[in-house]
């Protein structure tokens, strides 16, 4: 008996069904509001990379006051300029096959589950994703920065943070753990001077600061960890500052190519675009009857595509095939693009 395409869009919906309980389970950087959507950015039109555009104002130059002249028709105009930048797209998939005679010596059903593996990959290549996007973002912003001797605390190319070095070269930490009750208030102090840095003329409700693990427990033995967390989402956020910045913790060292010192984000929420793209035919199924001397074979193939973009940065790589995660994290394909920091999502912090 022929299998109908109807019979095709019930596997592909209990596959997408899984998908989406298993993805929603998924802790990961993409399950945060660190992501979100972006009206300048579309997927239609353009094959391997897009443009996003706006308006770009600033402010007069000249400083006319009202009068009572009525033949005075001077005004404060502001000059506009169309600007853009380029985003990359991504298109993946993931495939799994499954034997007659395996199903039959198991007595499981492999399809049956195979939506729940489907996403679990897609949600840990999407966080890779992301991560190497935010290493190559660090890079670029560090570029050729040296590491010296009694560096002091600096702005780092506009849009990134340097806690400074010692007099050996050794990066200062982000926190450093201070037993000593009465200057136990300068923990903070690299932090918020990072924040002033980098939050312009306008300070976010709150900041989320992805950092290492080690710097996580850092807090926990300077006991600065607030006691109410924040719940957004499936994520249950420790947070310090009286909720000022959220923290999360990062077990995958984020190490951008600037040598010596480790890189912590502090970043907004929407601090990187994304959307998904649709795919002509996102679940398909392929049945080899030869297989296994006559057994046969099934296929079952995933197919997912994304745009994830963080503000602030144009793509300098290739505008003719997608990206792998090497070239995401490779400082010379990304540039900074924003001439101010509110048009900045994310800032990396430099420190030891």
């Amino acid at each position: 008996m022929a299998i109908q395409s109807n019979q095709f869009n019930n596997i592909a919906q209990a596959i997408a069904a899984y998908a989406q309980a298993e993805r929603a389970d998924a802790a990961l950087l993409t399950s945060t509001a660190l992501v979100g959507s972006d009206a300048r950015i579309t997927d239609s039109g353009e094959n391997y990379t897009g443009t996003l555009r706006w308006l770009d104002f600033t402010d007069p130059t000249t400083f006319n006051k009202q009068n009572e002249n009525e033949f005075d028709k001077n005004l404060n105009t502001m000059d506009v300029n169309n600007k853009s930048a380029v985003y990359i797209k991504n298109i993946d998939h993931i495939a799994a096959q499954e034997m007659s005679i395996q199903k039959l010596i198991s007595k499981v059903d492999g399809l049956s589950y195979l939506g729940s593996q489907f996403a679990s990959v897609r949600a840990r290549r999407e966080d890779l994703q992301l991560r190497n996007i935010m290493n190559g973002v660090a890079a670029s912003i560090w570029g050729g920065t040296f590491v010296g001797a009694s560096d002091p605390a600096q702005v780092v190319n506009s849009f990134g943070y340097y806690t400074g070095s010692d007099a050996s070269s050794v990066v200062n930490p982000l926190f450093e753990l201070d037993t000593s009750a009465n200057t136990r208030s300068s923990f903070f102090d690299t932090l918020l001077d990072a924040i002033t840095a980098v939050k312009g003329e306008f300070e976010e409700p709150f900041y989320y600061l992805v950092t290492d693990t080690a710097t996580y427990n850092l807090m926990r033995k300077q006991n600065v960890l607030d006691t109410a967390p924040v719940v957004d989402g499936n994520f249950n956020f420790n947070t310090i500052l009286g909720g000022k910045v959220r923290l999360i913790i990062n077990n995958q060292a984020l190490v951008a190519n600037i040598n010596t010192p480790k890189v912590s984000y502090l970043a907004k929420a929407g601090a990187v675009h994304y959307s998904e793209i649709a795919q002509m035919n996102p679940t398909a199924i392929d049945r080899d009857e030869l297989a296994g001397n006559g057994g046969g074979l099934v296929t079952v193939i995933s197919r997912w595509g994304n745009i994830m973009h963080p503000k602030g940065l144009t793509w300098q790589g290739s505008a003719t095939q997608y990206p792998t995660n090497f070239d995401l994290s490779n400082q010379f394909n990304w540039n900074v693009h924003a001439t101010n920091v509110n048009q900045m999502g994310m800032f990396p912090i430099f420190h030891g």
